[in-house]
């Protein structure tokens, strides 16, 4: 009898120390992960560098997955995993991942495709595996012809203007011959 009683008294131990230790570690309903990146379509030129960033609130130390997104059709789409955590499951070296954490305890998970080519224009998805997995689907595109700046810069620029307070660019410059940047400060005067 007295061993019966004990066996109880360890288990429900064991479930009060298990409720304390998922609520202390901030695994509760009103600390959800949420994906606050607030850009969508990132525009860059071949050969430069194009960057997605998915800034996360209150990760809670789930695994967050980035994957290339390639829609067949309406009802399938076929998916390539390229990183789990910081974990590399894409054997090609142009693609890179970091973490960083701000003073507002916000991650950010940011993939750089490096050397872009145009068979990279396409969409990309950060996933933030939970009890219910939210995810964020951004959209690549590549412009061949470095004539198109102004375009790039007017969509980019549009973009800030809109409110948004991000502060990454959505339009990678890097490198970028003199022409290019004098062509670049005259629009930026002619705003």
């Amino acid at each position: 009898m007295e061993s019966k009683q004990q066996t109880m008294l360890v288990w429900q131990t064991f479930v009060c120390l298990l409720y304390f230790i998922v609520f202390f570690n901030g695994i509760s309903a009103n600390t959800e992960p949420e994906i606050v990146s607030t850009e969508n379509e990132i525009i860059t030129y071949t050969n430069h560098t194009a960057k997605l960033s998915c800034i996360i609130r209150n990760r809670n130390r789930q695994h967050v997955t980035w994957s290339r997104v390639t829609y067949v059709n309406e009802s399938r789409k076929i998916t390539d995993l390229l990183y789990v955590d910081l974990l590399k499951y894409t054997p090609l070296s142009r693609y890179h991942l970091t973490q960083l954490v701000d003073a507002e305890n916000q991650e950010f998970w940011n993939l750089e495709i490096r050397q872009v080519h145009s068979t990279d224009q396409g969409y990309y998805s950060c996933v933030v595996s939970s009890l219910k997995p939210i995810s964020k689907v951004f959209h690549i595109r590549v412009i061949e012809n470095p004539r198109n700046l102004s375009l790039a810069l007017r969509s980019t620029m549009d973009n800030q203007q809109q409110g948004k307070e991000q502060t990454n660019s959505a339009l990678s410059l890097i490198p970028m011959p003199l022409a290019t940047i004098s062509s670049f400060v005259l629009i930026l005067m002619n705003l």
